[in-house]
């Protein structure tokens, strides 16, 4: 059995250089030739490991069979962000993770054949879909990111007249938002965001949920059912000393001014740039950063490399690109330099009270391990959670003590009815992922369709 076939990708020298994609597109030849690696397995284990349900054996047989609209069409019946998904989904811990075989010694390359029957869409143009009858009831969706944008598309297939309520001037969360275009270009979401739009689906910008728009109104204005999908915009803070000071930047900031978006404030990354954070969104702060002029960045964070919440791709990205790592660490203090502006960090090593537990609560400082790192850029990655003022546009819905909305878990219903929700906003999502966000607008709109 041949190896793994893998697309073009720039060096990382040539790559930091600017924010152009890293990979590119397998070539027919290729993808026929990774495709042809497949087992057509009968109970294909690659299957359950898709959040969106997408029949991976079946669009890889029609590449390998030589009918690429065929696997077009697998692929756009599952998961109409199938191009994005192509590009950032973790695969490596998702389906690929579960393509597993002693006749393979690597696993197939999914997210590449993907990707490439997407961007051959992409260059011959869209095969037109047709939704079903047109149906009276009126669907609100708030939030224009991964679940709402699955949702209307499944809802505008199902007939309904969907509109999409984006407190943003552009629709694609954090996809246009926190993923640059080294990762995700922007053509990329622009394009599937299309597909919706060419089903009828009706979107307001700069339109948020607010006490200008309330639930209520919506129900006033005759929206049978309203999908809640709007994400998480609050950033966590460390709460050290030194956290005011100017160069001292959250991640979404830094992304926001990474992909063009509008950020709470002005960001200038400097020369020595210090990112606070484990996770795949503070390895993202990480590479651009170094794309924004940084020469020195360090990744600080409670974690052994194996402990990382980040996703392996995400790290050795990182790692390659030149950024160093000091693991089992955390921040104590951010360093001024009397004048109000950062000028180094001070933290300390740390061990696990209890194995198995990557939490700050069980971490205990190392006596003596204290270190200094100087600096002029500080980005603190530690998470986000839900905003004050989208919590208090809830309405009573019931959230656990920290906003995250609690909903059924087989309908999504909240403890309105009517009302349903996905994604991020739920307090114990599978992941945060962008196909996970897809799954969840997948079965929203089949419990609005049912309710």
């Amino acid at each position: 059995m041949s190896g793994r076939t893998n697309a073009t990708r720039l060096s990382p020298e040539e790559g930091v250089k600017s924010f152009q994609e890293i990979e590119s597109t397998l070539t027919p030849v290729q993808a026929t030739i990774e495709a042809s690696r497949c087992l057509i397995c009968e109970n294909p284990p690659c299957n359950i490991g898709c959040p969106a349900g997408i029949d991976i054996r079946g669009f890889i047989r029609k590449i390998r069979f030589n009918n690429p609209w065929g696997g077009i069409r697998v692929l756009r019946e599952a998961n109409i962000l199938s191009g994005v998904c192509g590009r950032v989904c973790p695969t490596e811990a998702l389906c690929e993770e579960e393509c597993r075989s002693q006749v393979l010694t690597e696993p197939i390359n999914i997210a590449a054949l993907q990707r490439y029957l997407i961007d051959l869409e992409r260059e011959r143009g869209p095969r037109k879909r047709s939704p079903a009858a047109q149906r009276e009831e009126k669907v609100a969706i708030i939030g224009a990111g991964p679940a709402g944008l699955a949702a209307a598309n499944e809802l505008a297939l199902l007939g309904y007249s969907v509109t999409v309520f984006e407190g943003s001037a552009q629709p694609g969360g954090a996809m246009v938002s926190a993923i640059p275009s080294f990762k995700l270009p922007d053509d990329i979401v622009e394009y599937e965001i299309d597909q919706i739009k060419k089903l009828g689906v009706q979107f307001k910008l700069d339109t948020p949920l607010s006490e200008k728009l309330t639930i209520d109104d919506l129900f006033e204005q005759g929206y049978e059912a309203v999908f809640l999908a709007v994400g998480l915009q609050k950033p966590f803070a460390l709460g050290i000393e030194g956290e005011d000071l100017e160069g001292v930047y959250t991640a979404l900031d830094v992304l926001a001014e990474a992909t063009g978006q509008r950020s709470s404030q002005p960001v200038k990354i400097g020369k020595r740039v210090v990112i606070i954070g484990g996770g795949s969104v503070a390895m993202t702060a990480a590479c651009s950063a170094v794309r924004m002029g940084a020469e020195r960045t360090t990744v600080v964070c409670l974690e052994a490399p194996d402990e990382m919440p980040a996703f392996a791709e995400d790290v050795l990205l990182a790692w390659e690109e030149g950024v160093q790592f000091i693991t089992r660490a955390r921040a104590l203090r951010f360093l001024g330099d009397g004048q109000g502006q950062v000028a180094g960090i001070e933290g300390v090593h740390i061990e696990w009270k209890q194995s198995g537990s990557f939490v700050p609560e069980n971490a205990v400082d190392l006596e003596g391990s204290g270190f200094t790192i100087p600096c002029d850029t500080v980005i603190v990655a530690i998470g986000q959670g839900p905003d004050e003022n989208a919590i208090k546009q809830f309405q009573g819905l019931k959230t656990n003590p920290r906003g995250y909305l609690l909903v059924d878990e087989e309908t999504l219903m909240t403890s309105r009815p009517g009302v349903f929700a996905g994604g991020d906003i739920l307090h114990n999502p599978a992941s945060r992922t962008v196909v996970q966000a897809v799954a969840y607008g997948k079965q929203a709109a089949q419990s609005i369709h049912q309710y």
